[in-house]
């Protein structure tokens, strides 16, 4: 029995050890895992606070934003202690902002409508049908009144029927994703939209939801689908300007008016000078830090105003 009774003793003595080199094994790890998590969190800080004097001395540097610039040079492999950075920062003026469809002014309102159709079509597998509704519904979604924008508008009324059931915020977008809860947008075509153009360092939206409206479109970054929606029938002098703009890009918008055949937009598609820009205000950056086993990615939304600092407005971790 004694000899029973000490065998017992020393098998509950090593289980108990065990169990407590286990837990400190996972208290180290997650330890590990922490540091790692806050060291890739101030390097991507560091990396924002970088990207916004990258903005600043471009815009000292020349009046014009185009794939020339520092700014638009994806960084691949930069490394650090212990890992290394990679990211890039997109022109959200190279996209078509959503809050647009909320301008007061009916006539412009019908040229985006027209702008957005075209763009569906040259989106593979987008239905052009769907752009009218859905700018009917995004108009409602931010104009400040209750009354629905013709047949295809929604109100409060059609999403108070949903599960759970929400309001229009009667206010511009504050993230593209917003649209989501829009009615008649679906994920596949929000999908096609976002992803609407591919290029080396990944893949390109279309959209956008800028904090003012409207805003003018960049020739200089727009993918090549929307570039493309801004002309009914688009010339031969818009695909020399696409195969050239990153070496030669637009110095002025009103370029891009000129006789044929060095200009490729004219008036008659409802295209203003006001409608189209060489000049941006507003970037994106995507960070992703690599530490140890560990990944952060980092979004963070910059405003560039013409006087003054490059401001972070908004920021997010893992997602757009």
């Amino acid at each position: 029995m004694a000899l029973v009774t000490a065998i017992l003793v020393v098998a509950l003595a090593s289980i108990a050890a065990a169990a407590i080199l286990s837990a400190a094994n996972i208290a180290i790890h997650r330890a590990g895992n922490l540091q790692d998590s806050e060291k890739a969190w101030w390097y991507a800080d560091g990396v924002e606070a970088w990207v916004a004097t990258i903005l600043e001395r471009d815009a000292k540097d020349n009046s014009t934003d185009s794939f020339k610039d520092a700014w638009a040079k994806p960084v691949d492999y930069l490394p650090v202690d212990e890992g290394y950075v990679k990211g890039r920062i997109d022109d959200l003026q190279g996209r078509f902002n959503l809050n647009n469809f909320g301008d007061a002014d009916p006539q412009r309102y019908k040229v985006y409508v027209a702008l957005f159709e075209r763009l569906l079509q040259n989106i593979e597998g987008a239905d052009p049908s769907q752009a009218q509704p859905l700018a009917a519904a995004i108009r409602d979604w931010i104009d400040s009144d209750s009354d629905p924008t013709g047949y295809d508008g929604a109100e409060d009324s059609e999403y108070l029927s949903h599960a759970p059931p929400y309001r229009t915020p009667n206010r511009p977008m504050e993230s593209v994703s917003e649209v989501l809860a829009v009615k008649g947008m679906t994920r596949e075509l929000y999908d096609r939209l976002t992803h609407c153009a591919s290029t080396p360092a990944g893949p390109v939206s279309c959209i956008t939801a800028l904090p003012v409206y409207p805003t003018a479109i960049n020739l200089n970054t727009a993918p090549e689908p929307l570039l493309r929606a801004l002309s009914k029938q688009p010339t031969g002098a818009l695909d020399l300007f696409l195969r050239d703009r990153n070496i030669k890009p637009l110095e002025n918008a009103a370029d891009a008016f000129n006789a044929p055949p060095a200009g490729f937009l004219t008036a008659a598609d409802g295209i203003t000078q006001k409608m189209v820009t060489v000049q941006s205000d507003f970037f994106l950056l995507r960070a992703e830090v690599f530490i140890g086993s560990g990944r952060l990615a980092l979004y963070s939304f910059y405003w560039r105003p013409s006087q003054g600092a490059t401001i972070v407005l908004g920021r997010s971790t893992d997602i757009e």
